[in-house]
């Protein structure tokens, strides 16, 4: 079973990622505004986890559908944030062609597959899904600030401020983040693809889009090596 199919439809999920409870308030308004289209349009939030930006999609009027692998957060989305939603795998994506108007992919959702032809292909089904002229926000982790964290983390396992015990290193490779945390007796292994500021681009291009715009932050400001996130505006040719 491939990683996040299991750690992310853990009910333990929850308490690990409690604190993304409260980010929703920054990230919501910020990446809904970054994404930028008119009210009315169709945006579908993949993978939406348990629906915490939905709300901030729907203040600015648009249509929304989430769609996540995880059952266990698709029912407390059912329940928490009502609305369409999907089980699916990002990598055939259950829409028609050129059905929605946005894609918004938050936060370092792109990267987990083992392969880059899988993480390209994921690209490849949120081109196919967008009309032309579509719109796909990508937000990822600024390389660089992941980097100099990993370097400033105690080596080994170490108890982080949410409660578990974890353990960060790189693959050897030095391309994937390799994320181990201990909770309940419970083992989790995050194995993130965290590629360089061009490998971003390329692969946008490569999936049939162009880059309109990048940002450092959530408030639109310009995107820089050092920026905390790497927030990529991206039209669907």
């Amino acid at each position: 079973m491939e990683w996040f199919a299991r750690d992310f439809d853990h009910p333990l999920y929850f308490e690990i990622y409690r604190s993304k409870e409260e980010e929703a308030f920054l990230e919501g308004p910020g990446l809904a505004a970054l994404l930028s289209l008119p009210s009315g349009s169709l945006v579908l939030d993949l993978p939406s986890g348990w629906g915490r930006l939905r709300p901030w999609l729907e203040r600015r009027g648009h249509r929304v559908v989430g769609g996540d692998l995880s059952r266990l957060n698709l029912r407390r989305q059912h329940q928490e944030f009502p609305g369409p939603s999907v089980c699916l795998d990002l990598r055939a994506l259950p829409f028609r062609d050129g059905c929605a108007d946005g894609v918004l992919c938050a936060y370092t959702s792109w990267g987990y597959f083992a392969t880059e032809e899988e993480n390209l292909r994921q690209l490849q089904e949120y081109a196919r899904i967008l009309r032309p002229g579509g719109v796909l926000l990508l937000d990822l982790a600024g390389r660089r600030v992941v980097e100099r964290n990993v370097a400033e983390a105690p080596k080994g396992w170490y108890r982080a401020r949410e409660g578990y015990r974890e353990r960060v290193r790189w693959s050897p490779d030095g391309r994937r983040i390799l994320a181990e945390r201990l909770l309940e007796g419970e083992h989790f292994r995050h194995d993130i693809w965290l590629p360089e500021d061009a490998e971003v681009r390329e692969a946008l291009d490569a999936a049939g889009f162009a880059l309109d715009a990048a940002y450092g932050g959530l408030n639109g400001s310009p995107w820089e090596d050092q920026a905390e996130r790497w927030i990529y505006r991206a039209v669907r040719r």
